[in-house]
């Protein structure tokens, strides 16, 4: 994307987030800008390999590709 893109989409924003978008910009050239996890503090994620235990117990599946796309529905 091009500078004179992005501008235009800007541009196109409505008044309150092109404020956003302005004060954004601006905190990230002093870089000042801080994530939503740094200021809310560290994400926990569930345990995945639990879950799938729960699901399948120990069975070990030799194509675990297969499971998800199936899973997905894809075919």
């Amino acid at each position: 994307m091009t500078a004179h893109e992005l501008i235009k989409q800007v541009a196109s924003l409505p008044g309150g987030e092109r404020t956003l978008f302005r004060q954004l910009f601006h905190g990230m050239t002093a870089n000042k800008v801080e994530t939503d996890l740094a200021t809310k503090g560290s994400v926990t994620w569930p345990d995945f390999g639990d879950r799938l235990r729960s699901i399948y117990g120990a069975r070990v599946a030799p194509d675990s590709a297969a499971i998800i796309d199936e899973g997905r529905g894809a075919r």
